[in-house]
């Protein structure tokens, strides 16, 4: 009874923490909505006739427009506007004023819009109007961007823009109280486009560079100028009208084949991990971790998952570790299953098999964000929390879905948000569900990842997941990432509606509904946005069940066995390898790169099956063993002992040759330990037994580097993940800055409703792909070709290399660009080869209290000239990262 009432009231303590950052988060949308305009009844709206239109007859505009369409996924047209006004126009003072200012607005209303199109979503401004006042002049220059990423019919600037898969038109359609101004000149760069047709007929034409100059007045609404243009084939599939796009179907087949083809490879490896243990026996941590990979891996597959040895037979470390993969696996597939495809795929199925197609079916926004709190409950619940959490999360995901089964009940319509119709009290619902849905998703994700990490023995003493414990931090979080979609909305909608008229009583009510679309669409675009990072937990678990194996009992082996090698490669498919980009905007070959992915690491362990040290036979009769056959963890301190001296020898040989008098040893005596040092001493320990020779190639000091630092070579991954790690917080800063410093990439990227947790998410992606590759190379490490450790980071990075130049070829076939490749590549060489650097270091770790600094250890350990070869190599590596980051943040650069 005790017990029970304890857990009564740890539960009620979890609801009531609960309800309290319920609260805070309706609390924080109330502050904000509280800084947005009031509602005014004023009526203030300026229709044609107050723009003095007759007196803009003397007015002058330029007007230009250049597309950019090299070297790039989605075209791009940037506008530049430029009217001269004569200062007796009764609002050319106006002009001059605040940009909050009401009378601003009135006048610039006259000059750049129309008024059945004051509102445009697809038009982004670089900047705010430049105003510049002369004489008798005031000067308005207006620049606009616009993308080609979706069709339709779209209004930037002063051209209507129509979008169709065959055919672009660029229509010059004046705004109303210029049609009687000078149109002085029109300048349109095609960028590469040919036209296919041309009205009026240009005064100029060359290179697909068009030019009027003296252009009549247009009849009312007829466009001054039109172009249309055939786009090349990559062209019209990024940018295919809305409805009619068939590679829509092409695109999601490509990305869910991937996520199909990740969980059957890693429902494979689960399976395989409780068949064959690392052990005698499989462990409970081994079981658990792997069945957790495996229920991330494949629904389907559950049948054979009861085919395992009976848990007599197992023990408790591998059975806990391959019992949570095999969870994993399972529920990795029913999220795919309800986001990739329920989401994709619901409306159209029902449309297609229904006529007529009932009413209900155009609130797919509506059914879609219920199946996102299903799926963020679902989440929660696999991951099995304690009771204050299981109870908390049910209420939250109950209430939000009564919320989106139900609207009307809280005031909303049946589509949850509409262009009118949406009160404040209906938006601070909205508020709310979005806060839940985020909330049951990023507890889902923290929940599994705190679970894997305590189930695979990264946390073997891990607390149990409480709610007071971390519920405050995550209903933190929650408040900050809804916090800056709710901003981004509002910014949104300051961009689109810059020039409204805010003094009509329909400000506010279109003010309200376009925040209550985009809270909508953040409730829906949640779960999309967690499930896209989805494979950092199938990493974790990876990594959870390799750990598992290690910690296994009586291990025989010194080196990864074929599961671990195959777990690796998975491991490097998902996390390490660079992720290509949509060709043409099309996913179809995404399940392509992750086959390339996995066989690139299969053969680069077939290069050091031959190549590397340890892989060598000795020499000294038929059918001798591998040098990894023949040494033991137990052995490692004698053979540190052995390199050291190898090494005194050899710089006491080197001081001979150079005159430097035999010493207490003569030459003779030097090469006979020498040749003592290089036979190697048998296993059993016999005397009688023969001593093999170490291959005339190599000496024991190649055999102690590629031993590596430490006696196990899960201590040699987790050590070169660390170091990989923090070699590559410079890089990491670097690439996030490369990403947001392109010209109008913070102003289409940064400001999406995920804006900033994508920024912190890019910084978190590439300090998890060096220490991933740190991880692999570490691991890896006796399987590797090469001597010495930059001969071992160099064959992994050509691995990882190899397939972007696959991309890239991609790349240059569909005329895109290639973003941050060449520096992403040279920047893993870097920091790959200081991660080997300091792993041939750290293995001499006993000699590190000799020496005054690291470099003068290295020196010792490669001897003069190699060492001065690898200060050589880093250079160069350094100066190759500067020189390809310099060209391509050029402002003449041909590769974006």
């Amino acid at each position: 009874m005790r017990r029970a009432r304890q857990a009564g009231g740890s539960g009620s303590r979890g609801l009531r923490g609960m309800g309290l950052r319920c609260a805070a988060v309706l609390l924080a949308a109330l502050v904000c909505w509280g800084w947005w305009p009031a509602r005014s009844d004023a009526v203030g709206a300026s229709s044609a006739d107050d723009c003095h239109t007759a007196q803009l007859t003397a007015a002058g505009t330029d007007v230009e427009l250049h597309l950019k369409n090299h070297d790039r996924t989605v075209p791009e047209a940037i506008g530049v506007m430029t009217v001269r006004v004569p200062t007796s126009w009764p609002y050319a003072d106006d002009l001059l004023l605040s940009e909050n200012s009401e009378l601003y607005r009135r006048a610039m209303r006259c000059l750049l819009r129309e008024r059945q199109s004051m509102k445009r979503f697809e038009e982004w401004r670089i900047h705010s109007p430049r105003v510049t006042a002369v004489a008798s002049w005031v000067e308005v220059r207006y620049d606009t961007l616009f993308q080609f990423n979706s069709g339709g019919h779209f209004d930037v600037g002063p051209w209507v823009m129509d979008v169709h898969h065959k055919n672009w038109a660029l229509k010059l359609v004046p705004p109303q109280a210029l049609r009687g101004a000078h149109w002085n000149r029109v300048d349109i760069d095609l960028g590469g486009l040919g036209a296919s047709k041309v009205s009026p007929r240009p005064s100029t034409a060359k290179n697909e560079h068009l030019v009027w100059t003296g252009l009549r007045r247009p009849a009312a609404r007829e466009p001054m100028v039109t172009v249309e243009v055939s786009p090349p084939w990559q062209r019209a599939w990024a940018a295919t009208a809305k409805g009619t796009e068939p590679l829509l179907v092409v695109n999601a087949a490509g990305v869910t084949t991937w996520w199909i083809a990740t969980s059957i490879v890693i429902v494979l490896a689960a399976l395989w991990a409780r068949r064959q243990p690392a052990g005698r026996q499989l462990t409970e941590l081994e079981k658990s971790s792997s069945t957790a990979l495996w229920r991330w891996g494949l629904l389907k597959a559950t049948l054979r998952a009861r085919r395992q040895p009976a848990d007599s037979q197992l023990t408790e470390l591998e059975k806990s570790s391959s019992t949570a993969l095999w969870r994993w696996g399972l529920l990795k597939a029913t999220l795919g299953l309800m986001v990739l495809l329920l989401y994709k795929a619901m409306q159209k199925t029902a449309e297609a098999v229904t006529h007529p197609t009932p009413g209900w079916l155009d609130y797919n926004l509506r059914w879609q964000v219920l199946i996102g709190i299903l799926a963020g409950w679902l989440l929660v619940v696999s991951a099995r929390p304690r009771k204050s959490v299981l109870l908390a999360a049910s209420l939250v995901a109950a209430a939000a879905g009564l919320v989106a089964a139900v609207p009307s009940l809280f005031g909303l319509p049946p589509q949850l948000a509409t262009p009118i119709g949406v009160t404040d009290a209906g938006f601070s619902v909205l508020v709310a569900l979005a806060a839940a849905t985020e909330w049951l998703w990023l507890a889902g994700f923290a929940l599994w990842a705190w679970m894997l990490a305590q189930e695979g023995g990264l946390r073997p003493t891990a607390a149990p997941w409480r709610l007071r414990r971390l519920g405050p931090a995550l209903a933190a979080v929650t408040i900050l990432l809804l916090g800056w979609s709710v901003w981004a909305s509002e910014y949104t909608w300051q961009r689109v509606s810059w020039l409204s008229d805010r003094t009509t009583p329909a400000y506010h009510v279109d003010h309200v509904a376009s925040l209550s679309l985009n809270l909508a669409s953040v409730a829906y675009q949640i779960p999309l946005w967690y499930y896209a990072h989805a494979w950092v937990l199938t990493g974790l678990a990876i990594v959870a069940l390799l750990r598992a194996r290690d910690l296994t009992p009586t291990v025989s082996y010194a080196s990864p066995t074929r599961l671990d090698r195959l777990l690796l490669a998975v491991f490097f498919a998902v996390v390490v390898a660079w992720r290509q980009n949509s060709y043409a905007g099309s996913q179809a070959f995404a399940v392509l790169w992750l086959a390339l992915d996995i066989a690139a690491l299969y053969g680069l362990l077939a290069v050091g099956q031959r190549r590397a040290v340890l892989t060598q036979h000795f020499e000294g009769g038929e059918g001798s063993p591998q040098l990894c056959e023949s040494i033991t963890e137990a052995e490692r301190s004698d053979l540190i002992a052995r390199a050291r001296r190898y090494r005194e020898l050899t710089a006491a040989l080197r001081s001979m040759e150079h005159g430097g008098g035999e010493g207490p040893l003569s030459r003779h005596g030097v090469e006979k330990e020498l040749s003592r040092l290089h036979r190697w001493r048998p296993v059993t320990g016999g005397g009688s037994a023969p001593r093999p020779w170490l291959p005339v190639q190599v000496t024991v000091v190649d055999v102690a580097l590629s031993w590596g630092p430490h006696a196990e070579w899960w201590d040699n991954a987790r050590r070169a993940a660390a170091l990989a790690a923090a070699f590559g917080l410079p890089g990491s800063i670097l690439m996030v800055w490369m990403d947001y410093s392109q010209q109008f990439a913070w102003m289409r990227r940064g400001l999406y409703i995920f804006g900033v947790p994508d920024v912190a998410w890019s910084f978190i992606r590439w300090e998890l792909v060096w220490a991933g590759a740190g991880l692999v190379l570490g691991a890896l490490w006796r399987l590797l070709p090469g001597r010495r450790g930059p001969a071992r980071a160099l064959g992994l990075v050509v691995a990882y290399a190899l397939l972007i130049g696959l991309g890239l070829l991609g790349n240059l076939i569909t005329d895109q660009e290639i973003g941050n490749i060449a520096v992403g590549g040279s920047l893993m060489l870097l920091i790959l080869t200081l991660t080997s650097l300091a792993m041939d270091v750290h293995t001499f770790r006993s000699e590190r209290r000799f020496w005054p600094n690291r470099v003068g250890q290295l020196l010792s350990i490669y001897q003069i000239r190699s060492f001065s070869t690898q200060v050589a190599y880093v250079l160069v590596q350094v100066i190759a990262v500067l020189t390809i980051f310099k060209f391509f943040h050029s402002p003449d650069a041909r590769f974006k």
